[in-house]
């Protein structure tokens, strides 16, 4: 494929690739199904940035005149040229010379690779430890088809209906005893329960109240992608803090805090995703002590409290706060159906109303069904069952990484037990980035995240995340002691990586 790129031409570089490949097809020289280089190898042959060619790459997909085809690469639709004259057509009949120039989306756009997202890969060959979410294959089916069909039987007019903005009231009610028993002060006047679509729309309704633009907020590193993607999705500014075996460095917290670079904290103080680390209670209490002096929001994401193997749970952060600092946000995704986007956020009750009318702007009311379902389920005790169940079967499946990689990791590399959630931080030597480690892994059919997803500025380092809870027992050694292998052939021949660190960047494509 032959271009001729003019970079001192008017035209933006990205638009004479995109309108070349275009003119490539018109003449046949592109026919069909033909394959065109990768967005690194066009990048290279032609001397311009990978996202300049992505962003050709981007405009001709959404035209329907290339796709990707995961695993094998880029390639000429099979029907081009109705895309090509469709285009053409509504162009000239929105402008007499049909060359009107097209809206500059770019400057709104974000890159894939900024969000960190490999390509994915789905085998039955490979063991893929990147999924930190319950297995479906234990989620209660007969069970929710029995409570859902006698609840049917006799439908009620709310199931389907818009219902009011804090969430199901039964629900709710429920959830302020659990919180309660918790620790958290529940008495009227002191904090309110809202029922949310899960972590994230609580999340988003909580930014959107509490930031002003341009303002900043200090999250652990690495961190939840989940939680990463909200803010950068916002364009909320990240100071990431560092942690270590007792969790976040309240310290370099303060330190922000005293510069003022930050106007709230986010923390995932229990089972840290993807770390595995609880807060201790000295760093716990720096920490709503340095929210008290500077009058600074803390959101707590407590996301797996139910998943523990050992002892007891900590209280959460929010049983700790006598100021009204900190808003706990919870869900039932980890430990239920992760489709029902379920979570609950408690707030301040001076706030309640403020963010109950922040929701019901930004919606009409989530499920009223899928709510009443899930407290059909608690009440009846199948809920409890569950997890109950489930947390054997996890348990045991993070017993067997934890043997395996005791038995398997190569001198170098380090990891803590967790006592709760889905996943294990492996720490790699200093010199052994996870991208490059992730392109020779996925060849001896094993998958993990790499730690640029876990990272504000999607920079790789020498981390990665192993989820264990969709992974078979069977499966879990095998995957390990291959993962193993690679990275002890990496230490003994370092020239491996390097041959690597270009075939990774294609993942991202």
């Amino acid at each position: 494929m032959d271009l001729r790129i003019d970079k001192d031409s008017e035209q933006p570089i990205y638009e004479q690739i995109r309108k070349q490949i275009v003119q490539l097809v018109r003449d046949g020289l592109l026919p069909p199904g033909s394959k065109i280089p990768s967005v690194r190898q066009l990048a290279l042959k032609l001397g311009v940035g990978k996202n300049t060619v992505s962003q050709a790459y981007d405009e001709l997909s959404a035209e329907s005149i290339i796709e990707t085809r995961h695993g094998s690469g880029t390639y000429i639709t099979d029907s081009p040229g109705i895309a090509i004259e469709h285009n053409l057509r509504s162009t000239k009949e929105n402008g007499e010379s049909g060359e009107k120039p097209r809206m500059r989306w770019d400057p709104y756009n974000f890159r894939s690779e900024f969000f960190g997202l490999p390509r994915s890969r789905r085998d039955e060959e490979l063991v893929d430890f990147t999924r930190a979410t319950p297995d479906p294959e234990l989620f209660p089916f007969e069970r929710i088809k029995q409570v859902s069909a006698n609840m049917l039987w006799y439908p009620k007019e709310f199931f389907f209906d818009v219902g009011h903005p804090q969430g199901y009231q039964p629900l709710v009610e429920h959830l302020e005893k659990q919180m309660a028993l918790s620790g958290v002060a529940m008495a009227e006047g002191e904090n309110d329960i809202i029922v949310t679509a899960g972590f994230r729309r609580a999340l988003d309704l909580i930014l959107g109240f509490i930031l002003q633009p341009g303002q900043k907020v200090a999250v652990e590193v690495p961190s939840y992608s989940g939680l990463l993607n909200v803010l950068i999705a916002k364009r909320v500014g990240i100071e990431p803090v560092p942690m270590d075996s007792e969790g976040m460095d309240t310290a370099y917290l303060e330190g922000l805090v005293r510069r003022g670079e930050i106007s709230a904290v986010i923390t995932i103080p229990t089972y840290h995703n993807p770390t595995g680390i609880t807060m201790s209670q000295a760093r716990r209490e720096h920490l709503l002590d340095i929210a008290a002096r500077f009058n600074l929001p803390i959101i707590e994401d407590d996301w797996g409290r139910e998943l523990r193997y050992e002892g007891v749970a900590p209280p959460p952060l929010k049983a700790m706060d006598s100021g009204g600092h900190v808003i706990h946000i919870g869900t039932y995704s980890k430990v239920f159906l992760p489709g029902m986007r379920i979570g609950w956020m408690t707030i301040p009750s001076e706030i309640a109303v403020p963010q109950l009318r922040a929701k019901l702007g930004l919606d009409s009311g989530d499920s009223f069904f899928l709510q009443s379902l899930l407290h059909e389920f608690i009440i009846k005790g199948h809920f409890a069952k569950h997890v109950r169940k489930t947390l054997k079967e996890y348990k045991k499946r993070r017993n067997v990484m934890v043997d395996a990689l005791n038995k398997h990791l190569p001198q170098g590399c380090s990891f803590v037990e967790p006592k709760g959630g889905f996943s294990i931080w492996l720490n790699l030597p200093e010199d052994m980035f996870s991208l490059p480690l992730l392109g020779l892994a996925r060849k001896a059919d094993v998958d993990f995240t790499p730690a640029n997803l876990m990272m504000p500025d999607r920079k790789d380092r020498n981390g990665l995340r192993l989820s264990f809870s969709r992974v078979r027992l069977e499966d879990i050694e095998e995957g390990i002691k291959a993962l193993c292998s690679v990275i002890g052939d990496c230490i003994d021949n370092p020239a491996l990586l390097k041959g690597s660190a270009h075939e990774y960047e294609d993942l991202f494509q």
